[in-house]
């Protein structure tokens, strides 16, 4: 049975952990709320920018023309992975390394080569300790998610789709849905697809009305483009770092239970043993002999 010592000190011990998980609970319910408004008003605006492109792109003759929606002719596929830089967020990295694994196993198997980039410290680690050639990526895209970085990152990979001649590039997140359910999704960035965009086929699509688009088509349809290319990327980026405040705000709040449910224990322990020492200071007192009176 452990000393009173060693209880007092596993109490103390317990108690300042605490302080930190709870601490951590708040600073990541925070940073969720802020990440949470940007996503319910950004989805909006994503969701009309892709039906306005996909309209769009309807009406051109040869939509695979575009580069964007153009597959590439190398049977190559890049794959991007978006974890985290940061632990304690439960299972958020180990669902995103399993989803991209079993995406990399598929694509093999039906004869293409895979390319890994990586955003976020853990996975990157976890990819490189099992000798997989990585793309690390600056983790700051992750850490402070903004529109700009996003945008950078956009056109990074647009240019390294259209430089390397990519089939198709691939991207694995956690999608938001509330602080507890993150959904894993893999989602194809590139080539664009007209369907996808504009909810039906080219031969289901009868144009009913006459639009003029100024100044000119292209310069209409590059444009949308590359907006909705940033934006789609901004939006992947604000669900995944979402994902991550929930992930970790749900780990610190069960690690908060669990050290209040230790504590219990640890005290009804410590005040059973206290107990049991003075009971055991009285029965020897008094089973003692009493001094002779003379």
């Amino acid at each position: 049975m452990a000393s009173l010592k060693e209880l007092r000190t596993r109490i103390a011990t317990i108690q300042s952990t605490r302080k930190v998980t709870g601490s951590m609970k708040l600073v990541a319910a925070s940073k969720l709320r802020g990440v949470q408004d940007h996503i319910l008003h950004l989805r909006d605006y994503a969701g009309t920018l892709r039906r306005v492109l996909g309209e769009v792109i309807l009406r051109l003759s040869s939509p695979r023309s575009h580069p964007f929606m153009r597959p590439g002719a190398a049977r190559s596929v890049l794959l991007i992975c978006v974890g985290s830089d940061k632990g304690l967020c439960g299972t958020y990295n180990l669902v995103v390394i399993r989803e991209t694994l079993k995406q990399m196993d598929a694509l093999q198997e039906e004869g293409y080569r895979v390319r890994l980039m990586v955003l976020g410290k853990k996975p990157t680690r976890y990819f490189q300790q099992r000798n997989f050639e990585v793309e690390a990526m600056d983790g700051e895209i992750i850490r402070k998610v903004s529109y700009q970085s996003a945008d950078a990152f956009a056109k990074q990979v647009t240019d390294l789709y259209l430089k390397e001649s990519f089939a198709k590039v691939l991207i694995v997140y956690n999608r938001f849905v509330n602080a507890v359910i993150h959904n894993i999704s893999t989602e194809q960035f590139l080539p664009l697809s007209v369907k996808r965009l504009s909810g039906k086929s080219r031969q289901d699509w009868k144009e009913d009305r006459r639009v003029i688009l100024e100044p000119v088509q292209d310069e209409v349809v590059d444009y949308l483009t590359v907006q909705y290319v940033s934006y789609n990327c901004y939006r992947i980026l604000l669900d995944a770092a979402a994902s991550e405040h929930g992930s970790r705000m749900t780990a610190m709040h069960k690690a908060s239970d669990n050290a209040d449910d230790m504590l219990k224990d640890l005290n009804l322990r410590y005040n059973k043993a206290r107990q049991s020492m003075v009971t055991k200071e009285l029965l020897d007192i008094v089973g003692g002999e009493r001094p002779r009176t003379i």
